[in-house]
């Protein structure tokens, strides 16, 4: 099952979640639907695939070590979010001025030594398989 609440870790409940490598599989521009395939070790075969829904910020390399992904405290989520310009600066006068927006997003990030990776969406899910239409 993944996590939703803010603040959790390993929201995946992925076992030894460092041993995978995660790669930016497909994004579906028309839908903001990010797939991400998870690989264990050296094995060039996908485990599982990641699947971030309404997506409105990436910001990572195209692959990574590690599949530690942690959902990040509100504050964190809205404070990316008005730094990259997703809401306005008035969000932190009127913190429901943007409820629409806030209430859903979630800002999902993997703590790495070598690079961000932090991904702005409503949801999240994982998968055996990815939709057959797009491989």
């Amino acid at each position: 099952m993944v996590k939703t609440e803010r603040g959790s870790k390993n929201a995946f409940n992925i076992s030894d979640p460092r041993r995978y490598r995660c790669q930016v599989y497909h994004y579906h521009r028309r839908l903001s639907r990010l797939y991400i395939s998870v690989y264990k070790g050296r094995r060039n075969e996908p485990a599982f695939y990641l699947l971030f829904s309404d997506v409105a910020y990436l910001e990572a390399p195209m692959s990574w070590l590690s599949a530690e992904f942690d959902i990040a405290e509100r504050a964190d989520c809205i404070d990316l979010m008005a730094r990259v310009g997703l809401v306005g600066e008035a969000i932190h006068q009127f913190p429901d001025a943007y409820a629409a927006i806030t209430d859903y997003a979630r800002l999902y990030q993997v703590r790495s030594s070598h690079s961000a990776i932090r991904i702005i969406a409503s949801s999240a899910a994982f998968l055996r398989n990815p939709p057959p239409d797009i491989e």
